[in-house]
């Protein structure tokens, strides 16, 4: 309601660019116009029992289960039609993201994309016996709860931007570099999901066991390590018998699956390229997965600091995220959150 009132002229002026639902905004806007009498909007609470807002939602039930599509004639005026953004109120920032927006809708979804994103959502329907949309996975990466490092990673993941198995077989790579199609180590093709999830390499077996090992102290049913609950980690839901969500076991499974995911890359990385195939030891796996989860509860915590503002995260909220996967936890004092002289570090045993 405050879109076509309070805030209508804000986005006329700036091209319904950054507007949800712009387009129809656009069209209820000039449908408001062409009335000649003055229009007035009263709030009413929803599902409160208001005959015409039942009504409404009746209507849309039913055209929600209608199998013939519908054909309306959202054709506007050109007389209403208000087009583009005013110079005065267009920003860099805006003009960038109406240009991406306008190259993003010419360009044909890449097929590795297309598969990857299904894939993600059949793994999250069968574990959490619900649907995401492709535009939701989208967003939920871009959780506060996922590091810039982890986002990049996972976004290029998706789109299967990365050089491995069958991108080192095109017509024009040497005998030399088609060599490193194959996992050295399981002599087959290589491939991101078979590097995350079914390489036998000691970087993901350890840190895979790491990691289950973790979750078990949170009491909570393990997911498993899959396309949906990796790279579509912050979509994961957990929920009691009566059906309440866990959001902080949904928070602590982000980041462990997110940064668990891209430590068993970078270790895969180091091995491949850096030590020239030599694996690291057990030992050394463990150590660099344990660093990497106790530099992330480091940074939750930092990200309480008052000096943020509205920036900081809630340390009540990072408490009860990280509590129960806590080394003596018992002995820990109450402000041990935002005291950065208190030594905190996760479970190893």
């Amino acid at each position: 309601m405050e879109a076509l009132t309070r805030h209508r002229e804000k986005h006329e002026q700036t091209g319904f660019i950054e507007t949800k639902n712009g387009e129809l905004m656009r069209i209820v806007i000039a449908a408001l116009r062409a009335r000649k009498a003055q229009t007035a909007f009263k709030w009413v609470k929803g599902h409160n029992g208001h005959p015409r807002n039942e009504g409404a939602d009746r209507l849309a039930g039913e055209g929600a289960e209608t199998e013939q599509e519908t054909h309306l004639n959202l054709q506007i005026p050109d007389h209403l039609n208000v087009t583009g953004a005013q110079l005065l109120h267009t920003t860099q920032k805006l003009a960038y993201r109406a240009i991406r927006r306008r190259k993003s809708e010419a360009v044909e979804e890449r097929a590795g994309t297309k598969a990857n994103l299904e894939t993600i959502m059949g793994d999250l329907e069968d574990i959490c016996n619900f649907q995401v949309k492709q535009k939701t996975i989208w967003t939920a990466i871009r959780k506060r709860d996922v590091t810039r490092e982890c986002r990049q990673f996972i976004w290029k993941a998706i789109h299967d931007g990365f050089m491995v198995g069958r991108h080192w077989l095109r017509p024009s790579m040497s005998d030399t570099l088609r060599e490193r199609a194959t996992c050295k180590i399981c002599l087959e093709l290589d491939s991101l999901d078979h590097i995350l999830f079914r390489c036998k390499c000691n970087e993901r077996t350890v840190v895979t066991s790491l990691l289950e090992k973790l979750w078990s102290k949170t009491k909570t049913q393990w997911p498993g390590l899959l396309w949906g609950t990796t790279m579509g980690a912050p979509c994961v839901r957990f929920e009691t018998s009566d059906g309440e969500r866990l959001l902080t076991k949904e928070r602590l499974w982000t980041i462990l699956a997110t940064e668990t995911s891209y430590l068993i890359w970078k270790l895969r990385c180091e091995r491949v390229i850096q030590r020239e195939g030599a694996s690291l030891t057990a030992t050394e796996i463990e150590n660099r997965w344990y660093a990497t989860i106790d530099r992330r509860l480091s940074i939750d915590r930092r990200a309480t600091a008052p000096f943020l503002e509205k920036r900081a995260l809630d340390p009540a909220t990072v408490e009860a995220t990280w509590y129960c996967v806590l080394e003596n936890v018992d002995e820990l004092p109450p402000n041990w959150v935002g005291d950065s002289g208190v030594l905190v570090g996760i479970r190893r045993s």
